[in-house]
C-alpha cells in the first residue's frame, strides 16, 4: 500500500497516545504519515482558526520507537490550522486521510463534537474534502496517560479502522467516524457502532473572590446519570459497556425536505458498512491488540 495519511492531534508531540497512535500506523504499513501538530495543547479549542496573528512552522526529527528517526511539522496555531497547514503547504501530494489523535481523554456526545480539538482537526479534513476521523481514549481520574505501552492496543485498534476507511472509504452519507477507546483494552471489549449522546456533564460555574476582592469564575461539570435510555448512544458504551464506540456523523445540519425512501436506504447501507467494520473488531480482536498479522479476506 502507498497511501498518503495526515496524522494530527490537539495534544502536541508528546502525547503517549499519540506517539503510540504513531507506532501503530507505521506496523501496519499503510505508506507515507505525514505528522501535522499544534506546537501547544490546544484542547477544547474546537473549530477555531487563527486570524489575529501569522502561523509558523517547525520541522522536527523525532525518534519512533522501532522505525527510528522521522520529521515532523509542528504550527503555532489550532488543530484546524495545523490541519490547513498540512494540505497547503506541507505536504507534497494530497492527504487520502486525516487522522486526528489519539487523544488523551475521550470525545463523546453532542457537546464534545462543537468543543473537541481533536474532532475540529477531522472536521477541517472532511471541509477540505478529504476522509477524515478522529480517536480519543477515555482516561478516568487518578490513571496514568503514560508510558506509551499503555495504549498500544488503543493505536493498533485505530490503525486498523484506518487501514479500512483507506481501502473502502466512508459510507455515502457519513461525513467521519469519531471513535472512542475505553482506558482498558481486553480480548472481551466489546465493539458499538453507536449515536451521539446529548452531554457528558451537566455544567456549572463557581465564583470566587480573588486577594484583592475582584471575582473570578471556574467552570466545571458533574456527570450526568446514564440510564438504559442511553443504550445506543457513545456515553452509554463507553461508560456502561466498556466498549469502543464508532460514532458516524453527518455534517448536513440544515433542515430540508428528502426523499424519505431514498434517505433510510442510504443510512440503512451505511450502517451495515460500519457495523461490518465493527464485526471485523471484534473477530480481530486479539490478534490486532497483539500486533499479530491478520489474514485479510
Amino acid at each position: 500500500m502507498n497511501f498518503n495519511v495526515l496524522l494530527t492531534n490537539d495534544d502536541g508531540l508528546h502525547s503517549a497516545p499519540f506517539r503510540a497512535f504513531w507506532i501503530g500506523l507505521l506496523e501496519v504499513k499503510l505508506g507515507n504519515i505525514t505528522v501535522v501538530v499544534p506546537e501547544h495543547e490546544m484542547s477544547a479549542a474546537g473549530k477555531g482558526i487563527t486570524l489575529h496573528k501569522p502561523l509558523r512552522i517547525r520541522k522536527l526529527p523525532v525518534k519512533v520507537r522501532g522505525f527510528g528517526y522521522k520529521d515532523a511539522y509542528t504550527v503555532s496555531g489550532t488543530p484546524g490550522d495545523a490541519v490547513t497547514m498540512a494540505v497547503r503547504f506541507i505536504m507534497d501530494i494530497r492527504p487520502d486521510i486525516v487522522v486526528s489523535g489519539i487523544n488523551v481523554g475521550d470525545n463523546i456526545t453532542l457537546d464534545n463534537i462543537f468543543t473537541s480539538g481533536t474532532i475540529a482537526a477531522a472536521l477541517q479534513g472532511t471541509i477540505l474534502g478529504i476522509t477524515s476521523t478522529a480517536f480519543s481514549v477515555e482516561i478516568p481520574i487518578g490513571e496514568p496517560t503514560r508510558p506509551i505501552d499503555r495504549f498500544l492496543p488503543h493505536a493498533r485498534l485505530a490503525a486498523r479502522i484506518v487501514k479500512w476507511l483507506l481501502e473502502r472509504g466512508l459510507p455515502d452519507g457519513v461525513d467521519l467516524l469519531n471513535v472512542n477507546f475505553p482506558y482498558r483494552i481486553s480480548e472481551d471489549t466489546p465493539v458499538r457502532v453507536t449515536r451521539l449522546a446529548k452531554v457528558k456533564f451537566e455544567n456549572y460555574v463557581l465564583e470566587r473572590i480573588d486577594p484583592r476582592g475582584n471575582p473570578y469564575y471556574w467552570l466545571g461539570g458533574n456527570p450526568v446519570p446514564v440510564t438504559e435510555m442511553d443504550r445506543g448512544t457513545d456515553l452509554y458504551a463507553l461508560t456502561v459497556e466498556r466498549a469502543v464506540s464508532i460514532t458516524p456523523i453527518s455534517l448536513n445540519m440544515s433542515i430540508q425536505e428528502v426523499n424519505c425512501d431514498e434517505f433510510n436506504r442510504r443510512v440503512r447501507t451505511a450502517l451495515e458498512e460500519i457495523n461490518s467494520l465493527a464485526r471485523y473488531l471484534e473477530d480481530n480482536l486479539t490478534k490486532i491488540i497483539r500486533g499479530l498479522d491478520i489474514k485479510e479476506s
